[in-house]
């Protein structure tokens, strides 16, 4: 039996409100790992990382020394600073989807403290 217009317009609906219940979850902290070179080791580590905020982050390769590191590009150094890598983009995603989690539950609970001040001075 096919469904109406106005049921497969409710079961969309019903779809999105899902997949945002599901989307609002903490998830397990992923540290880099891939360490920065020692300074005796004078080669590159090649990895990913993330870079970015809540409405714009990206994951691209990356490479480090012992000295500096590179994002988007994974040939050569560009910036100053090592950095630990991680060691696939999809440890580097799940990291990136944890750090927007923090930030974001960071903004909910000053505007809940915001709330509750606002509740107090009525």
């Amino acid at each position: 039996m096919a469904m109406s217009k106005k049921e497969q317009q409710l079961l969309a609906e019903c779809q999105q409100q899902l997949r945002l219940a599901k989307a609002l979850r903490f998830t397990e902290l992923v540290y880099p790992d891939v360490p920065i070179p020692d300074r005796w080791n004078r080669h590159l580590v090649k990895g990913w990382l993330y870079a970015g905020s809540a409405g714009s982050f990206r994951v691209d390769v990356a490479c480090s020394s012992c000295t500096s590191h590179a994002f988007g590009r994974d040939d050569g150094v560009t910036q100053q600073e090592p950095q630990a890598l991680y060691s696939s983009r999809l440890l580097a995603l799940k990291a990136a989807r944890n750090a927007l989690e923090q930030q974001c539950a960071s903004w909910l609970a000053r505007l809940d403290t915001e709330i509750e001040n606002e509740k107090g001075g009525s």
